[in-house]
Parts: C-alpha cells; sequence; structure tokens
C-alpha cells in the first residue's frame, strides 16, 4: 500500500489535523529561521547606516575624470579638498610621498571606524585587516634603512596606526640598519617572522623575502580568523578566501616573472585557499613559466581572467597587467557580497573593496601625474 493509499483510507478529519499539523511545523522553520537570521543580523543595522554614508562620500565617475584630467599635482590636490581627502591632504606635504601618505592615513582610520562599531566577530576580523598597516609600517622602516633614510624621513613615511605605538615607532626610525630594526620588534608578534628571514636577507641582500613573510603571516590569521560559524562569518570566509587566492596568485606570478624556483615560491604562499586547493598551488607553484600557470588554471574562474590579458602581457611583458585583472575581480567579488547580504556584513566589505580599490586608483593618478602620462594612458591602468 503506498502514501496515497494511506491518505485516502484516512478519515476526513484526521487528514485535516494533520495538514494543520505540517503546516503548523513548516510556519515554525520558518519563524525559527527568520529569528535567527535577525539575531544575527540586528546589530548590524546601526553599522550600515554608517557605511552607506561613508559609501556615499566615494568618488564618483565625473570627479574620477576631473582628477585624471588635471594639469599636475596642485590641481589634483586642489579637486581632493572637497572630498573626504580633504582633511588629511592638508595636513600633508605637497609631493606625492605625502599624499600618499594622507590616502593610507585614511584607509586606516577607515578600517579602525569599521572595527569599532561592527558587532564582537566581525571586530575580530576587521582587527586583523588594522594589523596591515603594522605590516605597511614594517616594510616602510626596512627599506627606509635599506636606503639610508634619516630618521626624520623615514617617520614622514610611517601610518601612526595599527597596533605598535606612536613611540615605538619613533624609535625604530631613529635606527642605522635593518638588524636594528627586526632587534626593536623583538617581543612583537612579528619579531619571530623578521628574525628567521634576516639570514635570507643578509644572504641575497634583498627585503623582497622578508615583505612576503610578512604579508603570508597576515593572510595566515586572516584565515584561522574566518574559521567560525555563522552566516555573516561565511560571507567573510568566502571574502578572506578569495584575497588569499588572488594574492596566492600573484606571488606565483611575479615568481614566475623573476624567474624563482618552485620552492621559493611555494615558502611564500599560504597553503589554504578558497577555490585553489594546496595541490593546485603546488602544481602551478611548479610550473615552468607563466603560459604554464595559465594552462594549470584552465577550468577555475581564475584561468579566464588571466587568460584573458596575455595578450596585453606579451605586448608589456608585465604582470601588472594580470594583478589589475584579479584586483578588479576581488572588487567585483565585494559588490556582490554586499548584495547577497545586505542586512548583514555585505556592504562593510562592499564598503571595503570600493574604498581599496578608490585608494589604489588615486595612487594610480598621482604616479601617471609625476611621470607625464597623458591621461588615456592613466585611465588604461585604473582597477576600475
Amino acid at each position: 500500500m503506498d502514501i496515497s493509499q494511506i491518505i485516502a483510507g484516512l478519515p476526513s478529519n484526521i487528514f485535516i489535523i494533520l495538514m494543520v499539523l505540517a503546516g503548523i511545523a513548516i510556519f515554525l522553520v520558518i519563524i525559527i529561521f527568520l529569528i535567527k537570521y535577525l539575531m544575527e543580523n540586528a546589530p548590524f543595522a546601526y553599522v550600515n547606516a554608517r557605511v552607506r554614508s561613508m559609501e556615499s562620500r566615494l568618488l564618483d565617475e565625473h570627479k574620477l575624470n576631473e582628477l585624471i584630467e588635471s594639469a599636475g599635482m596642485t590641481e589634483f590636490i586642489g579637486l581632493l579638498e572637497d572630498t573626504e581627502y580633504g582633511p588629511y591632504i592638508s595636513d600633508a606635504s605637497n609631493d606625492a610621498m605625502g599624499i600618499e601618505k594622507a590616502l593610507n592615513t585614511h584607509l586606516a582610520h577607515v578600517y579602525q571606524t569599521l572595527s569599532e562599531i561592527s558587532p564582537s566577530k566581525s571586530r575580530k576580523i576587521l582587527k586583523l585587516f588594522e594589523k596591515r598597516f603594522d605590516v605597511q609600517n614594517i616594510k616602510t622602516l626596512l627599506r627606509a634603512k635599506y636606503v639610508g633614510l634619516d630618521a626624520e624621513e623615514t617617520f614622514k613615511l610611517i601610518i601612526p596606526l595599527g597596533t605598535i605605538p606612536e613611540n615605538k615607532l619613533r624609535e625604530l626610525c631613529e635606527t642605522k640598519a635593518i638588524e636594528e630594526v627586526v632587534n626593536g620588534l623583538e617581543g612583537t608578534e612579528y619579531s619571530k617572522i623578521l628574525s628567521n628571514e634576516l639570514a635570507t636577507y643578509e644572504q641575497t641582500g634583498k627585503l623582497i623575502s622578508v615583505e612576503l613573510a610578512l604579508d603570508k603571516y597576515i593572510l595566515e590569521n586572516l584565515w584561522k580568523s574566518v574559521g567560525i560559524e555563522g552566516t555573516n562569518e561565511d560571507i567573510f570566509k568566502e571574502f578572506v578566501g578569495a584575497i588569499i587566492d588572488i594574492e596566492n596568485l600573484k606571488v606565483i606570478l611575479r615568481g614566475k616573472a623573476d624567474g624563482l624556483s618552485s620552492e621559493n615560491i611555494l615558502n611564500y604562499i599560504l597553503n589554504v585557499g578558497y577555490e585553489l586547493a594546496p595541490w593546485k598551488l603546488k602544481e602551478l607553484a611548479e610550473s615552468e613559466s607563466i603560459e604554464g600557470v595559465i594552462s594549470s588554471l584552465e577550468g577555475t574562474k581564475y584561468g579566464t581572467i588571466i587568460s584573458e590579458n596575455l595578450e596585453e602581457y606579451d605586448k608589456t611583458k608585465s604582470v601588472y597587467v594580470f594583478e589589475k585583472a584579479l584586483d578588479k575581480y576581488l572588487a567585483k567579488i565585494g559588490k556582490n557580497l554586499s548584495l547577497r547580504q545586505p542586512f548583514g556584513v555585505g556592504p562593510v566589505i562592499g564598503l571595503i573593496t570600493s574604498k581599496e580599490q578608490e585608494i589604489k586608483n588615486l595612487k594610480i593618478i598621482i604616479k601617471g601625474k609625476i611621470e607625464g602620462l597623458p591621461s588615456n594612458q592613466i585611465r588604461e591602468l585604473l582597477t576600475a
């Protein structure tokens, strides 16, 4: 006897009762889902109101075109005075280095604001994003000592935000050599990484291994932090996973362009990813050339992105064309996640990607102005 026969054999009142009970069960499941959804997303109501306000102050296409067409740095700076970058630029020196520091300081304040107003779980992740400014400051210190800048010149490049206190940063600016910077950071979470990579620097005379190790450390901690349950955290996990995939690919592509061995490349990529599994990363690192990397990426979303830019790479022989395409893709992911989770952490991620992209474009315009590039060439370099 099948189920339809059993149902047909039931008295009509029992069948109605069963249908009502089934309806109640479905209703309760929906209510529980809605309550869970509201409980997870309610804390973001104020956050997202602030985010929408911050989004409204992003530069529009008209303003970006004005900046691209500006006659030089003086006009460029003047056009930014009535934007939210104005207060930062007014305190900066009018050279390119000073303006870039002002832009970085503004970005650091954006992350700081988002972490302060976000719920605890998301705050933990955003605090890790803030630590990228620690890494940026450490890189600045190392590069400054590498080229022999004095304390005053070095501090002009430092962003006094992050977890390293300003007085410590000032103290590190006073050092005379890279080894002194490393010793000065003893007791911080970055000490072990720097000490481990110091020997490589002493052998090669290049800072790249130290810088890549610092980048890897931040990504490792981000990945660990998003390994928690929850709808909003899952969105963050997808976002951070894409960042790791893209940063790994950038290291692999740069490594191939510079002729690094697969062993060296594998040492500086994170052995996890969202779409690119560890075995795939190993396969990519062991490819003989950039063309081999593209072939190995076939079947992944990144394969299409990279292959579409191969012709431009053949003309320029610069991996920047791939990096630009990957940055555009990350910005697209941020916008998509913002739409997918509009009442939770989505808008926060959308703002992060939009702001990062905007500042990258402003730095490209600055560089273009300094190098005297025509407007059409500057436009081609932008990531949006």
